[in-house]
């Protein structure tokens, strides 16, 4: 299985310097995730992670604890599982609705919050809003059981923006954030240890009165542009 499944498009900078868009601020918190996807092999093999010693039951939350496997199987057992959560995940589209991407990730968060994630409240926008996780990998890592908990709950990015469902990603993703440059956006795209896409940032500083930051529309007229259409299903 793939583990940068949810790789981000924008990478928003530096946190707390400026208020993204909403979408921005979920593929940021997705990327903290995508690395559990593999980690979740290695918790169903030992049992999980994050009780407090070795043996621990699994608690009635369904975060596992610590414990040593036995069966010769548990490799398998372990793929077997994370597949099972994979195929629950709730796959979005390059044309959902805002509405319906906000519903799915806001359900995500929630399942966080309630399993003991800490929010980082100062990113929501208006009263009653669901807000994120803390965007830091320090924290993802010390909640790896609570994250691993809601895993079939954390939205698919669209085939198209998957490297591994569509062919044409490093094309398309050069000409989405070509499209961001059109509309004004002092971005570049940056890669990974591999030398693929991963994402973009901007050309200096993130702009801190936020003029510099792409526009929901903006973002997603420039998505429909250069993906549409080319993901396999």
């Amino acid at each position: 299985m793939d583990n940068q499944t949810d790789r981000p498009h924008p990478a928003a900078g530096t946190p707390g310097t400026t208020r993204a868009p909403r979408r921005t601020r979920r593929v940021r918190a997705a990327v903290l995730a995508t690395a559990l996807l593999t980690a979740g092999a290695a918790l169903t093999a030992c049992g999980g992670a994050g009780g407090t010693g070795s043996g621990q039951k699994a608690s009635d939350s369904g975060i596992a604890s610590l414990a040593t496997p036995s069966a010769p199987g548990a490799t398998s057992s372990a793929q077997s599982s994370t597949a099972a959560i994979e195929a629950k995940r709730p796959q979005l589209r390059l044309d959902s609705s805002q509405e319906e991407s906000d519903r799915l990730w806001d359900a995500y968060w929630a399942c966080l919050q309630a399993h003991g994630v800490p929010m980082n409240d100062a990113r929501v926008d208006r009263p009653g809003e669901q807000a994120p996780p803390v965007d830091d990998p320090k924290v993802a890592d010390q909640y790896k059981a609570q994250y691993h908990a809601c895993l079939s709950r954390m939205p698919l990015q669209p085939v198209e923006e998957r490297p591994e469902t569509n062919p044409h990603y490093a094309d398309d993703h050069r000409a989405y954030v070509g499209c961001l440059k059109s509309k004004g956006m002092k971005v570049h795209e940056v890669f990974g240890d591999d030398g693929s896409p991963d994402g973009w940032t901007y050309d200096k500083d993130v702009p801190k009165d936020g003029g510099g930051l792409p526009t929901e529309k903006i973002d997603h007229d420039c998505r429909l542009e250069a993906f549409g259409g080319k993901g396999e299903n």
